[in-house]
């Protein structure tokens, strides 16, 4: 049976659900409140100067790989023309009503009632059988509540509304937070003001765009053996261990910025066990003695002086605050703490699958896109029937196991309380989608098992079989991709990989199986 879906977005993620739930025939409204699509690519959402932190092949739909293009990072411009692009391809805009704002979603029985407003102030309602939420993180802006702050008589905006640079020109600026968007901001700053501050509660894990140590240096970091299949299956001192003989390439490097990123990474701590900021860009500016970094925190305001932590102070004229965002869904009655109490992060088990929230995990590495792709194809089976969420029991118990496993994972950061290890969590889909590749041995298949293991872990590898496969394109832009590792690594890690499983069959529970 056939659904009438209501999505909340036209961003990246809204467009895969248009996408997904159209592949199997169900009837999809989009509205977006903007006048285009794009959400924080949208024209005006964003400051123009910017280039994606993530390769154009992990930022593409699976089923639109842009093979014509070399591994690149895209501009923002070129990314909002390669979303056109997708949209043209699949005639997918036809779905998206623009200029309307859904003020409230409210369930009534087996039914969703959607209050939309339009441009012009005039509300409708309609219903649907589903609703899926693809709003995004970036909302409401967060700003840290600090002592003395409503003092403060100079100038304070935050990163969402940061256009231009020449609006701080002659100066003090302080920016608070490093992101990837801050990285931007911070250095722009810097290149017209008297003096930028940046201001850090810790040291930030930052990794460049490009792996310049690698034996081929246009290899970009998503594209990196360390963030290959089989690197992911090996246990976190493995991985520490590869991470950390890179970085100490870093501080012996004869770059001083490159030597200041090395100390930063060295101080903290594991980058496998935090979010990763993967824009390099502040350290030139850095190191020229532009942006004045501050590691430690602030402690309060008076009048216009900061002081911080460490016992320094400074007088500013300016704050740029890029502290992100909280989680905000106006239109829902129900108040959402954390993406974490969710089964898979996308559905509330005592509401069920008629309620979804798509594109809200963020990976550790790897795009946005093509994990709102997957959880949409999930997403679409359940709309039609083919598949069904397991019990709320069993719901409840993976929500707490996963909970646990990704604060263990990433708790140096735990306040990112979405992220994800791409390579687990989109495997993890995968198998509830039923498109899992089939990993061949050694002898069977080497070129295949090499791409799928060693190779970066593409959204194509999931088209090779499952509902509405790609088999042969997608084989074909597999296979043609070149070889990130040296065969001297992959068979190293074969034999590491072997090692680990012989490690495990021999463990207690298995000897005392083997026992009886």
């Amino acid at each position: 049976m056939k659904k009438r879906i209501a999505i909340i977005g036209a961003g990246l993620s809204g467009i895969a659900a248009i996408k997904q739930l159209t592949d199997e025939g169900h009837h999809v409204v989009c509205y977006e409140k903007a006048e285009s699509f794009g959400g924080v690519f949208a024209a005006k959402k964003i400051y123009e100067d910017l280039h994606l932190t993530i390769s154009n092949y992990f930022m593409a739909y699976s089923d639109f790989l842009p093979t014509e293009q070399s591994l690149k990072f895209w501009s923002k411009q070129e990314y909002v023309q390669y979303l056109k692009r997708y949209l043209a391809h699949f005639d997918i805009e036809k779905h998206i009503v623009y200029n309307h704002k859904v003020v409230n979603a409210e369930q009534n029985g087996d039914k969703w009632t959607v209050k939309v407003q339009s441009g012009s102030g005039e509300e409708t309602e309609s219903e649907f059988d589903m609703v899926v939420v693809c709003s995004g993180h970036f909302q409401e802006p967060k700003t840290p509540d600090l002592e003395g702050l409503s003092d403060f008589m100079g100038d304070i905006i935050h990163s969402n509304d940061y256009r231009d640079k020449m609006a701080f020109k002659g100066k003090r600026v302080m920016c608070v937070g490093l992101g990837e968007s801050s990285a931007d901001i911070t250095s722009e700053i810097s290149e017209v003001a008297e003096k930028c501050i940046l201001s850090l509660r810790r040291y930030p894990a930052v990794a460049p765009r490009y792996m310049a140590f690698q034996e081929d240096p246009y290899f970009t970091i998503d594209t990196s053996w360390l963030t290959s299949r089989i690197v992911n299956k090996l246990p976190f001192s493995y991985h520490r261990g590869i991470t950390k003989n890179i970085f100490h390439k870093y501080v012996n490097s004869r770059n001083l910025h490159l030597r200041i990123r090395g100390e930063w990474l060295h101080k903290s701590g594991p980058s496998i066990h935090q979010a990763v900021t993967k824009n390099e860009r502040l350290f030139k500016p850095i190191a020229e003695g532009k942006v004045l970094p501050n590691i430690g925190g602030i402690e309060r305001f008076e009048g216009n002086t900061v002081i911080f932590k460490d016992g320094t102070h400074e007088e500013i004229d300016a704050i740029v605050f890029c502290t992100g965002y909280k989680l905000s869904f106006p239109f829902l009655q129900r108040k959402i703490e954390c993406m974490r109490d969710l089964y898979k992060q996308i559905f509330i088990p005592s509401v069920g699958s008629s309620l979804a929230f798509v594109g809200f995990v963020r990976p550790q590495q790897g795009g946005i896109p093509v994990i709102a792709e997957m959880q949409s194809r999930y997403l679409a089976q359940l709309a039609s029937g083919v598949k069904s969420l397991p019990s709320l029991e069993k719901q409840k118990e993976v929500i707490m196991e996963d909970a646990n496993h990704w604060e263990t994972e990433y708790h140096i950061t735990p306040h990112v309380a979405s992220l994800v290890n791409y390579c687990h969590y989109m495997d993890s889909m995968a198998r509830l989608v039923g498109c899992m590749p089939k990993t061949p041995s050694l002898l069977k298949d080497p070129l295949l098992r090499v791409k799928l293991l060693h190779n970066p872990q593409f959204a194509a590898q999931y088209r090779l079989e499952g509902p509405h496969p790609m088999s042969e394109s997608s084989r074909d832009f597999l296979v043609n991709f070149p070889n990130i590792s040296t065969w001297p690594r992959i068979i190293h890690f074969e034999c590491a990989l072997a090692m680990q499983k012989l490690l495990s069959f021999l463990s207690m529970d298995n000897l005392r199986e083997l026992k009886k």
